[in-house]
């Protein structure tokens, strides 16, 4: 684990998310254009496919290694920070596998909220059944406790962790970052067509929906070395 302790520490995360950018690449330029079957096949099929399951394999081996490599000290503490990275981590198995799509279905009621219903609009339209609004509330409440929550208790810890080139710090930043690219990877299609009246081609969204279900398999990897960084780099040491 030389390399964890080395003052170079802090590139793993860049080094990991620029060697997974280019393999997405060179697997588009390998494949191009393409079809729409081998990208289902492949990386996108409603968690069916071939990327998305080693992405829940992933998640469930990033709850290993949170139980397996506590970065704090010792104490309720620690067994505290462990419940809540797991629950969030069942949270982003869900949301991965449309699980919380699946606890609500109100597309026969006239005047219901079509598609998704995690979203706020589902929240202010009466048509909705209240006993669907209250879950997704609670859905929402719970989510944003948990993440928003932890969030702001690791932040100002997080920011100056940057500055100090902490590997630790470095590796939830890259985590952060992609878990935003993957958004604006995934809404550009939409926004585009919508906004602009632009419309992809068949090769180019193939590659968005290729650079998207890439950078989700890279979340949980992110997480894993940052456990393994804090584990060997400080072992019972209180990190964060």
């Amino acid at each position: 684990m030389h390399v964890l302790k080395s003052s170079l520490s802090w590139l793993a995360a860049p080094v990991l998310w620029f060697a997974g950018i280019v393999v997405l690449l060179l697997v588009w330029a390998l494949n191009y254009p393409c079809p729409e079957a081998w990208i289902q096949r492949y990386f996108d099929n409603d968690g069916c496919s071939f990327i998305e399951a080693v992405t829940i394999g992933f998640f469930f081996l990033q709850i290993a290694f949170i139980w397996l490599f506590p970065p704090m000290a010792r104490g309720g503490r620690r067994v505290f920070w462990q419940v809540v990275f797991s629950l969030i981590t069942l949270i982003a198995v869900c949301r991965e596998l449309d699980w919380h799509k699946a606890m609500i279905d109100v597309s026969s009621i006239p005047g219901a909220t079509t598609g998704t219903p995690f979203k706020m609009r589902f929240l202010t339209n009466p048509a909705n059944p209240l006993g669907d609004r209250l879950l997704v509330l609670f859905c929402f409440v719970l989510v944003i406790a948990l993440c928003g929550g932890t969030l702001l208790y690791f932040i100002r810890t997080l920011w100056k962790g940057l500055f100090k080139l902490h590997p630790v710090c470095w590796s939830i930043a890259f985590l952060g970052g992609t878990c935003i690219l993957v958004q604006v990877v995934d809404r550009a299609p939409s926004v585009l067509r919508k906004k602009f009246g632009i419309l992809l081609s068949a090769p180019t969204q193939s590659l968005l929906s290729i650079l998207e279900e890439g950078q989700e398999l890279l979340l949980p990897l992110f997480v894993i070395l940052a456990l393994i960084q804090a584990y060997f780099l400080y072992g019972e040491k209180e990190v964060v």
